[in-house]
């Protein structure tokens, strides 16, 4: 029988797995909360921290009486990960990026189509609350029709650990960060990308990032409009992180701080917008999958949103070795 409260047990206890932990507890604290990992003693101290349950293995937390596994380990993991929880029969809540490859997401979806469980990927940016005010103003006709999208993402971050390693990647700056992006971009965009060219700097210099460490796309959308990303794990930014992106329509344009802390309208009338509050969409998410469990809903965003976004990410690499628009 379905609980109105579910049992949401983490498999993986690292950084993330503790920011989701301390927002679903304040949110919901009679929520039970349980916790695997490699290493046990990591498990009981997450469970203490948070007064919930811990397991001695993966295998006993897919066997407990849990009813979502929230997969936070590094996303080489995701699979098999996802796998075993829909084996026994858990709901699957798997971190960013879902997986290394289309390959292994497909594995994921056999998965839960064949045990009949709800899967989703906690994608936050789908949530973040600036996205639905551009997305009114454009539907408002506030700058007409729109015609490109230009978002702008760039720090110099320190890279360690797992994120330096090829294998555990599967991918460079694009696939494990760039990912939050290219989802804002599609949702910006309110359309469904078709094509996508990559470009990189030829230029020599030392990086610990597997494949790439900075990166620009270009994608075309099936409703006529084209975007385009540039993301850097490596370039300075005074700023820390932020950054300034732009709409363009016919007759107007949509200014706005690239993580959605303001918006700027200038077009068919003017408006100043700040989102402070939630402003990375965390909240959001975490409510809309507890309510929609409770009530019976879809997960949201849906797998073949991701599914189509993570063949953009695959496309893109493509074009850089093809030096040409590669279809989604």
């Amino acid at each position: 029988m379905k609980r109105d409260n579910p049992f949401i047990c983490f498999f993986g206890c690292g950084y993330i797995a503790r920011r989701h932990a301390k927002i679903i507890q304040k949110m919901y604290p009679d929520i039970r909360l349980g916790f695997a990992s490699l290493y046990e003693k990591d498990a009981k101290e997450y469970a203490a921290q948070f007064n919930g349950v811990s397991f001695k293995s993966y295998e006993e937390a897919a066997q407990s009486d849990c009813d979502i596994a929230f997969i936070t380990t590094p996303h080489a993991y995701h699979k098999d990960l996802a796998i075993l929880a829909a084996s026994n029969k858990k709901h699957v809540i798997v971190e960013k990026p879902a997986t290394r490859t289309l390959k292994e997401f497909d594995a994921i979806i056999n998965a839960v189509t064949k045990n009949n469980v709800r899967f989703t990927v906690a994608e936050n940016y789908y949530f973040k609350p600036f996205i639905s005010i551009i997305q009114k103003h454009i539907a408002n006709g506030a700058i007409g029709l729109p015609l490109y999208i230009r978002l702008t993402k760039h720090n110099h971050d320190t890279i360690t650990g797992w994120r330096t390693d090829a294998t555990l990647m599967g991918g460079g700056a694009l696939l494990e960060g760039g990912c939050h992006w290219v989802n804002q971009l599609v949702s910006l965009s309110g359309a469904t990308p078709v094509a996508v060219q990559a470009v990189k700097a030829e230029v020599v210099y030392k990086s610990n990032v597997p494949y790439e460490d900075t990166i620009h796309i270009t994608v075309k959308f099936d409703n006529g409009t084209f975007g385009t990303l540039f993301h850097s794990w490596y370039v300075p930014n005074t700023f820390k992180g932020m950054a300034l992106s732009k709409i363009y329509g016919t007759q107007g344009n949509i200014t706005f701080e690239s993580n959605g802390l303001f918006t700027i309208v200038r077009g068919n009338g003017f408006s100043l917008k700040f989102s402070f509050r939630d402003f990375l969409g965390f909240s959001a998410m975490h409510r809309s999958f507890i309510e929609n469990y409770r009530t019976q809903k879809p997960w949201e965003p849906d797998y073949m949103r991701i599914r189509k976004e993570l063949a953009l990410i695959e496309a893109a690499y493509r074009s850089l070795k093809t030096n040409r628009f590669e279809e989604i």
